[in-house]
């Protein structure tokens, strides 16, 4: 698996980490993950992994390709944390209505990725909740996200502007 070295840079950024700091924390050397970030080097599955869990993201959002948590067996708790699933209600029914979704949850119900809604909930740019740090979203705020990306029918369209 290929690591995103501009995914996980972003994600720092976002997260306001020094580079030297989050390898600290990742345990590898500030070298190879300015290598990683800069795409002249590759990572290990127990490398991505401690990225992923330390940047509190699931595995694909800081690789190119699919999902590598379920392949390996000695994930950190924390990547394995993240990528673990409960039960999520449809946003459109009565628990759903203030249910709060995680980015990856609200992501299958929304035609962006968990990292692109967390980047368009840090700019402001769509309704979220910002509790404690965690970005997370309800049944409202996905409601209202989905009809801001809707598709109109020209004619609606048409319509709208005329009136």
């Amino acid at each position: 698996m290929t690591p995103n070295g501009t995914a996980i840079r972003a994600l720092r950024q976002v997260q306001d980490l020094s580079l030297r700091r989050l390898a600290k924390l990742a345990g590898i050397s500030a070298s190879q993950l300015s290598r990683v970030e800069t795409g002249k080097a590759g990572a290990g599955q127990e490398v991505i992994c401690r990225l992923a869990g330390t940047l509190d993201v699931p595995v694909s959002d800081i690789t190119l390709g699919g999902d590598m948590a379920s392949t390996t067996k000695e994930a950190p708790a924390k990547a394995k944390k993240a990528t673990a699933t409960r039960d999520v209600p449809y946003p459109g029914s009565p628990d759903g209505e203030w249910f709060h979704y995680t980015p990856e949850e609200a992501a299958r119900f929304l035609p962006w990725s968990a990292l692109q809604l967390k980047r368009r909930a840090y700019a402001r740019q769509i309704p979220f909740n910002d509790g404690g740090a965690r970005v997370t979203f309800t049944g409202r705020d996905i409601r209202e996200i989905s009809e801001m990306t809707a598709v109109r029918p020209l004619a609606e369209t048409a319509q709208r502007r005329s009136g």
